[in-house]
C-alpha cells in the first residue's frame, strides 16, 4: 500500500510538472492569446490562413512551420484556422510524446 501511495504521488507531481512546463513561465493569457490572433488577422476575416499564422509563429518554430501546420494547426485541411481552433491549440509537444 505504501508504494501504491508513492508511485501516486509520483504521477501526481509529474503530471503538474507536465503542465507548468507546457504552460511555461512565458504562457500567455487567453487574453493576450486573443490579441495575438486579432493582430495576425490581417484582412479581418476572423480567421487565419498559413501567412497570417506564420507571422505570429515564434522565431524557434518557424523552421517546422510546414510540419506543425499541417500536423497541429490545419489538421482538416481546409487552409485556414478559426479564432475557436487557435485559442484551442495546445502549446508544447503533441499528445502522445512526439
Amino acid at each position: 500500500m505504501k508504494i501504491m501511495t508513492i508511485l501516486a504521488g509520483i504521477t501526481l507531481a509529474a503530471g503538474i510538472a507536465g503542465q507548468a512546463v507546457a504552460q511555461g513561465p512565458g504562457a500567455m493569457t487567453p487574453e493576450q492569446r486573443e490579441a495575438r490572433f486579432a493582430a495576425a488577422d490581417k484582412n479581418a476575416d476572423k480567421k487565419l490562413d498559413k501567412a497570417e499564422w506564420l507571422s505570429v509563429l515564434p522565431e524557434e518554430a518557424k523552421a517546422m512551420a510546414d510540419q506543425i501546420w499541417e500536423s497541429r494547426v490545419d489538421a482538416d485541411g481546409d487552409g485556414f484556422i478559426t479564432k475557436d481552433q487557435f485559442l484551442a491549440l495546445r502549446m508544447g509537444p503533441p499528445r502522445g510524446g512526439n
